[in-house]
């Protein structure tokens, strides 16, 4: 009897010890595996592209999400992390591609802000964040929002061709900007860049306000 028991015993702990190693395996290869299909496009200039995968978080065991930056085989940087399945803009996507740095946008609905950072692509480090209003990919200009909601909060040009940023104070007096949810990034957009000058508009049935800055 005690010979049987012994037996049993053995047959369980050995059973116990596969099916840990087996969770165990697939915790791993999840924790790896790379998953193809995600709602953004990915793909950078000079080599980079943005890796999206699902895993289990080790001490948690929670499902996760992130992106991380990569070129080649190797990895950068993570650049942000999330519950899965949480939508995918929430995890973040390119906003625009500038060649040594791209902007990481985040959207969380209609009407909410969309935050975004200016990523380095060497080092994957963060040298500029705010809110989105718009942006010229060809020539290098970001129109953004700081310190949104604060009493601090500006709007801001930066020309990254020129390495210059212009904090904008012109539009104030905008009924648009004044009566509207959202104010200055649902108001205030890039008309057109120019070698020379950037020009920005407010333009409704009720107004249109146009301003030009300098290069």
């Amino acid at each position: 009897m005690i010979k049987a028991l012994h037996t049993i015993l053995l047959i369980l702990l050995f059973a116990f010890a596969t099916n840990a190693q087996d969770k165990k395996g697939k915790k791993i290869a999840l924790n790896k595996k790379e998953i193809d299909q995600y709602s953004y496009d990915t793909l950078l200039s000079q080599g980079y592209h943005l890796s999206y995968r699902v895993y289990f978080d080790s001490t948690t065991d929670e499902r996760l999400q992130r992106l991380t930056l990569v070129k080649g085989k190797r990895d950068i940087k993570q650049l942000r992390e999330t519950s899965y399945p949480m939508p995918h803009k929430n995890l973040g996507y390119i906003g625009a591609d500038f060649g040594d740095t791209f902007l990481f946008v985040q959207s969380f609905g209609a009407g909410n802000p969309h935050e975004m950072q200016l990523i380095d692509k060497k080092t994957g480090k963060e040298l500029m964040n705010g809110v989105w209003v718009g942006v010229n990919q060809p020539e290098k200009v970001i129109l953004y929002i700081t310190n949104i909601y604060e009493e601090n909060e500006e709007l801001k040009l930066l020309d990254l061709k020129n390495k210059k940023e212009i904090v904008v104070k012109d539009f104030s007096d905008s009924d648009c900007v004044k009566e509207q949810i959202g104010g200055l990034r649902n108001c205030i957009e890039i008309d057109s860049v120019t070698s020379k000058e950037i020009i920005l508009k407010v333009e409704s049935e009720e107004e249109r306000i146009i301003k030009r800055y300098k290069r």
